[in-house]
């Protein structure tokens, strides 16, 4: 059927179901005239566009209840992570030192078996830290990120510097702000380099 359109014809046909598309995911009142639609819309455009629209809105961020939040870091320390939930259900606790030192240990492993201690540079930490500074950490302090009602086997993220803490999950990490996604980004390839 695509070999018999004209380039016109394509093009209204590409914009008659980005306008359904978008009026059906985002509440907008569908365009009943077709002659409104954009005659000049390439079909670069509309991919440009379904992408940008498929990406979820963003997280609406909840305080996280005094009782909940996890206590101060002791000093030397620059960043706690505590990981927790998926299918397993089990808790891990990651601790990034000002010296380097990366430990990490699950909680509740009565042998300690599970504990791993690895080494990343100064220059990293340093960098880091400098990082945190910089995306101003502490405006998103002792929010959470919640996951989508529905969901099931994810796991939960606390991340606590000297300012603050926050909380996300697997699921909705691509939704997080921008300025917390590099963090997250910043902080996963740190511990994935540590050696």
């Amino acid at each position: 059927m695509k070999g018999n359109l004209t380039n016109n014809q394509e093009q209204f046909l590409t914009a008659l179901i980005l306008t359904g598309i978008l009026s059906v995911s985002s509440g907008l009142t569908p365009i009943k005239d077709a002659s409104a639609a954009s005659t000049n819309l390439s079909l670069e455009t509309t991919n440009q566009v379904l992408k940008e629209n498929a990406k979820p809105d963003s997280i609406k961020p909840v305080p996280i209840p005094a009782n909940e939040l996890p206590p101060p870091l002791d000093e030397g320390v620059v960043l706690r992570e505590i990981a927790s939930g998926g299918i397993t259900g089990r808790t891990y606790e990651t601790v990034l030192r000002k010296d380097g030192i990366l430990i990490r240990v699950r909680i509740g492993d009565a042998n300690d078996s599970e504990r791993s201690v690895r080494r990343v540079s100064l220059q990293q930490v340093q960098k880091f830290e400098q990082l945190l500074d910089k995306k101003r950490f502490s405006k998103y302090q002792n929010l959470s990120y919640p996951a989508p009602n529905g969901s099931a086997d994810f796991i939960s993220y606390t991340l606590t510097s000297q300012v603050g803490t926050f909380q996300y999950n697997d699921i909705s990490q691509d939704s997080l702000p921008k300025t917390l996604q590099s963090v997250v980004e910043a902080w996963n390839q740190l511990r994935t380099n540590a050696q």
